[in-house]
């Protein structure tokens, strides 16, 4: 803005006279920031302030970076240092130079995450006597280390410590502020033994502003004779201090705000700062000013935004809301509901990408703002995997509980022993990014290790034998697929022979960053686009700043050992604010209100209007209370009998501030369904945006499955129409739009039988008859992917040797066998471990139930596991009797024990197959040891996983008489001619959608794509 641009109101602030002070008011969109850019240049460029004179003072350290850029193109000239700072910064300089002058050791600044940690640690002590209402569990939570913070800075501010605090509790009879008071004594102990120059930020600025009354303002506070402090409504009586100590030395002020927007009352923002702005920095001859002129949104958009502000307190302001806009008319409010938050991603998506190729607004001039930080990781990779690119300002997105530098982390630590190596720890670093195994490569290295144990007389299980291996490198170097887990244990092995050689965090990190061989591939996949390429983005940042928070830690204690650091950091639950450089890659923004003050773009999505979370009216410090004691510390009666309107007022402010960002378009978001419904917020919509389902799809992937739809079932017209738009996307090398990459189209790779000779024998197993039967694609599917092993078979074969070899209906005996087996199972978790063996033992319970009760019908066995075959045409019938039993008159009965939960239905029991071959191989005395044609009592399937109170389930099939005989024996010859053959059928996907089929698919099949 320049002075031929400035609007009357703007004019104004800039022919303020030298030396004066001013509050200017101004709703969003009004220019604030612009005009307090200009005023600061105007004055540097007139020549009436040295560069060096005038500061501009912003509540955020990434609003200031922006502002200071902004300010040195203006000016236009070299300066000697920087024209914008945030409070912290300036006092950070006061107070450096005053202990510099002092020959006192120079400040540093104690970081938010370290301040966490050590009052974690010392939590734990019990010798502090806490009210009960703040119990261990409430202590050890983020949330209340958060609030004894916010209490320990209200105090600070108001220049009370830990003793004026625990005498405010006995006085009002808190008890919490009491206890408080005693634990901050012994917090202050402990952090001048183990930081005695260390400081949080609001100590920094009490010192500073201590400082300069004392007259040690220092080099560069000064020499200030102007400071514009943009967005006061966020400012803390901390920083009001420090304005009123500038200003009692003869620097001017002058403050721009609006108190409708204030976004940081829950951090000790004073929103009624412009209204008592000469009061509290004593400047009663101070100017007050509007700026009346909305420039940045239309009357639609500004008109929305009045609405939500006159809902909210003035705090002794108000006639900012009379501001109007500039250009009459704009687009309406509009609301996006979806059933989910993945469809409300979706959604959001397609509007953002109409916005970008139907109006040319690039993705950078788009931003989505939800409530709280939790939120903005999660949608932002729901963005990404949509098709839109989407980038954060979220510190926590590089913090040590990112991927990236976890796995760094543990890598060191596991190494030098900080963390327990577990089986399940293992098992998350070889899978982890700096091994990369998958879960199929996993798998194999864990049997190659099994079988290794096994050729050796051992008994230790897969994941005690992983742990070893990464303890000892050689360990692998026998182990066929073990290759890259021998490389991370040697890289293990390096971290700890480094450490011994007194290297530091940082070196350690290094060690295992260079090993990893990651820096190429992440290179590559950054550069490129699409969900990858976020991924590999969000990565490297996170990788930069913990090497950044590193180099930190060993200059602030370069005699701490690495272990100090990796351990805090594994520990802390508040990431870093760091100012490691991120990667530059544009696209939407996602962030909070707070990381979009300051900001402004064409389209602006506000999400996440959920009722009860936005807006959030729970009482802000209920544990604590930090506005009660600032309030009485002030002398001022707390707010509880408002608390909700309060709290309201502070949740209109927040969104007040982010529908403000929209230049153009604005658009409400929010999940409505059985569980979660819209807040009242949703409903100041002009209306509902068009549905973006029902539109054609406007994203690449999309667009090729709609357009391949359209070609196999639209009509002629649409057909021609999808041919010819897939023809324009093929030559542009669009994925999927080529016919020779369509799976459904290309040939067979081969068309001969399985078993092309016809005297060859095919092997049917009893158990897979009927999976041939319903569906025999499925059938083949298994057989030459492998079928999927999971652990229930497993745990299913050890209860079946537990009954085999059980000599008595001892429970206790069999619970002591299947304990010498147990570890030879593997499992990925202890949880599953657990699950699995308190589940197996009340099926040990129920099979010993059973047998006693067998026995005691006079059931004797006659062989368990018993092996049989025998030819029926080109089947030969293999398999395995789990126990045949034999009563008093010498009939046979199969008894096939069944450890899943799945059930047979009883109507189904005469044609089961797996049962009936069974009784067919006895009939044609196939079993060893027993003649042909024994009498025959039947079968029956035992099932021993139960969920009601019955010992066991017992499903009997009659004895096989000559009409099911010779059904099961036509049903075998066709089963191993379908089996043997060249080309197997099956249900396709809408079929099994519908329930048509009782089995579950092995494959899904797409009638578009497979022609069915």
């Amino acid at each position: 803005m320049s002075e031929r641009t400035a609007d009357p109101d703007q004019r104004a602030v800039l022919d303020l006279p030298d030396g004066a002070s001013a509050a200017v008011l101004g709703a969003p969109g009004t220019g604030k920031t612009s005009t307090a850019v200009a005023l600061i240049a105007d004055r540097v460029r007139s020549g009436r302030l040295l560069p060096e004179e005038a500061l501009l003072i912003a509540p955020r350290r990434t609003q200031a970076a922006r502002l200071r850029d902004r300010l040195l193109l203006e000016v236009g000239r070299p300066v000697s240092g920087p024209m914008a700072r945030t409070a912290a910064s300036l006092a950070f300089d006061v107070a450096r130079r005053s202990a510099i002058a002092d020959g006192r050791p120079a400040p540093v600044l104690l970081a938010g995450a370290e301040q966490d940690r050590l009052l974690a640690d010392l939590l734990e002590d019990p010798r502090t006597t806490w009210p009960d209402t703040l119990g261990p569990e409430v202590r050890a939570t983020r949330a209340f280390r958060s609030e004894l913070r916010e209490l320990a800075a209200r105090a600070t501010e108001r220049g009370a410590g830990p003793e004026g605090i625990r005498r405010l509790g006995e006085q009002r009879d808190r008890p919490a502020w009491t206890a408080a008071g005693r634990f901050l004594e012994e917090y202050l102990e402990v952090l001048q033994s183990t930081h005695p120059d260390g400081y949080d930020s609001t100590e920094l600025v009490a010192l500073a502003a201590a400082a300069i009354d004392r007259g040690e303002a220092g080099e560069v506070a000064g020499r200030l004779r102007l400071v514009v402090v943009d967005d006061l409504q966020d400012a803390t009586a901390s920083t009001v201090g420090l304005l009123a100590a500038l200003a009692a030395r003869g620097c001017a002020v002058v403050a721009l705000g609006d108190p409708d927007v204030a976004a940081d009352t829950f951090r000790g923002g004073e929103p009624d700062l412009l209204g008592r702005f000469g009061e509290r920095l004593g400047l009663p001859g101070a100017h007050r000013l509007r700026l009346g002129t909305v420039h940045r949104q239309p009357e639609s958009l500004r008109g929305f935004v009045r609405g939500v502000t006159e809902r909210i307190g003035t705090a002794l302001a108000g006639t900012q809301r009379t501001a109007t806009a500039v250009e009459p008319g704009g687009e309406p409010v509009l609301a996006v509901e979806a059933t989910g938050p993945g469809e409300l991603a979706q959604r959001i998506a397609h509007l953002l990408r109409a916005r970008h190729l139907e109006h040319d607004v690039p993705f950078a001039d788009q931003a989505v703002i939800v409530r709280s930080g939790a939120q903005v990781e999660p949608l932002a990779r729901a963005l990404e995997i949509a098709g839109v690119p989407a980038v954060t300002t979220d510190a926590a997105a590089t913090g040590p509980g990112e991927r990236a530098p976890r796995a760094l982390l543990q890598v060191v630590a596991l190494a030098l022993g900080l963390q327990p190596l577990t089986p399940e720890a293992a098992t998350e670093l070889v899978t982890g990014p700096c091994c990369g195994l998958d879960r199929l490569a996993l798998r194999r290295l864990r049997l190659s290790l099994r079988v290794e144990e096994l050729g050796g007389g051992g008994a230790r299980s897969a994941g005690e034998l992983l742990v070893d291996a990464l303890g000892a490198p050689e360990r692998l170097a026998t182990i066929p697929n073990g290759r890259r887990a021998a490389r991370l244990a040697e890289t293990m092995a390096a971290v700890r022979a480094a450490d011994g050689a007194g290297a530091s965090a940082e070196e350690l990190l290094w060690l295992v960053w260079e090993a990893s061989g990651l820096a190429g591939p992440w290179r590559e996949r950054a550069l490129a686009e699409g969900v990858a390429s976020a991924e590999a983005n969000r990565d490297l940042d996170g990788v930069v700043a913990l090497f950044a928070a590193a180099a930190r830690a060993a200059e602030r204690a370069p005699l701490d050992p690495a272990a100090v650091f990796v351990s805090g950091q594994l520990a802390a639950d508040v990431a870093e604010d760091s100012l490691a450089p991120r990667g530059a890659r544009e696209g939407v923004l996602v962030t909070t209100p707070v990381g979009a003050a300051g900001l402004e773009f064409d389209t602006v999505v506000v999400a996440g209007l959920q009722d009860g979370v936005w807006p959030n009216l729970r009482p802000r410090g209920s544990l604590l209370g930090p506005a009660d004691l600032a309030a009485a510390l002030d002398g001022r009666e707390a707010r509880s009998a408002d608390e909700r309107r309060a709290v309201l007022s502070d949740e209109l402010r927040l969104f007040a501030l982010a529908a403000s960002r929209a230049r153009r378009r604005l658009v409400l978001a929010a999940v409505a369904n059985d569980d979660e419904a819209p807040s009242v917020l949703l409903g100041l919509a002009d209306g509902p945006a068009p549905d973006a389902l029902a539109a054609p799809p406007n994203a690449l992937r999309p667009l090729v499955g709609h357009l391949r739809r359209a070609l196999v079932a639209g009509d002629d017209a649409g057909r021609g129409d999808a041919a010819a738009a897939l023809a324009r996307l093929d030559e542009a090398e669009v994925p999927g739009a080529a016919p020779e990459q369509w799976w459904g189209l290309a040939p067979p790779t081969t068309t001969a039988p399985l078993q092309p000779d016809p005297d060859e024998a095919v092997p049917v197993s009893p158990s897979k008859l009927e999976r041939f039967e319903e569906s025999p694609l499925d059938w083949f599917a298994e057989r030459v992917g492998g079928g999927e092993a999971l652990l229930s078979s497993a745990v299913g074969t050890m209860l079946h040797w537990v009954m085999e070899t059980a000599a008595e209906p001892d429970e206790a005996a069999m619970l002591a066998a299947l304990e010498g087996r147990w570890r030879e199972l593997d499992f990925e978790a202890a949880w599953i471990a657990a699950r699995e063996r308190r589940l197996a033992d009340r099926m040990v319970g129920a099979i010993a139930r059973y047998l006693a009760r067998s026995a005691a019908e006079g059931w004797a066995l006659v062989g368990g596991e018993t092996r049989f075959e025998f030819r029926e045409g080109r089947a030969l019938a293999r398999g395995s009797i789990d126990r045949l039993e034999q009563d008093a008159a010498g009939a046979l009965r199969v008894v096939d024990l069944k450890t899943g939960s799945g059930r047979v239905a009883r109507k189904d029991l005469p044609e089961h197959a797996q049962l009936g071959v069974y009784q067919l191989a006895l009939a044609s005395g196939a079993v060893p040891d027993v003649p042909a044609a024994p009498p025959s009592a039947g079968a029956a399937l035992l099932y021993v996983r139960m969920t009601t109170q019955q010992p066991f389930d017992w499903l009997a099939q009659d004895a096989l008489d000559e009409s099911r005989a010779g059904e099961l024996r036509r049903r075998l010859r066709e089963a191993a001619e379908g089996m043997a053959g060249a080309s197997f059928e099956g249900a396709v996907e809408p079929q099994l959608r519908h329930g048509q089929s009782p089995f579950k698919p092995w494959l899904l099949r797409v009638p578009e794509v497979c022609g069915g």
